[in-house]
């Protein structure tokens, strides 16, 4: 999500991977709602945040040398099962002991936009698993 440059950013795990080497990806995409509810955990506003949506990973991946194992959009599984966390988080607050300790009260504002923006299809969840060739 932080990472502007995701075709170099291929291409150099690509590069150090050995021959039958897996790359493994689970990441925040973009959604097809518009852009996401900010702040968020990885960016505080659109300047910072780089989603990508599926089709553009499928490319980078395979401009950079990859076969695609396998390559999906996990956001309606992952949406149903953060929904009650998301509810409590709204009702209730975060819990006493958490990574807001280190982070600050800001995490509760970043978690919940980053909830709300997957519910409400603004951003998506993309697993990815690529080989380099042998």
């Amino acid at each position: 999500m932080n990472i502007s440059d995701k075709p170099s950013f291929l291409r150099e795990a690509f590069r150090v991977l050995r021959p039958g080497g897996l790359l493994a990806l689970s990441f925040v995409g973009s959604g097809p709602a518009g852009e996401p509810y900010y702040p968020l955990p990885w960016a505080a506003t659109a300047a910072t945040s780089f989603l990508a949506t599926l089709n553009e990973v499928r490319s980078d991946l395979l401009g950079a040398g990859f076969e695609i194992v396998t390559l999906c959009d996990t956001s309606t599984e992952v949406a149903a099962a953060l929904a009650p966390v998301l509810r409590k988080l709204e009702t209730e607050g975060l819990q006493p002991l958490g990574e807001h300790v280190v982070t600050g009260e800001g995490a509760k504002t970043w978690r919940i936009n980053a909830m709300r923006s997957l519910r409400d299809h603004r951003t998506s969840m993309i697993e990815a698993l690529a080989r380099k060739r042998t």
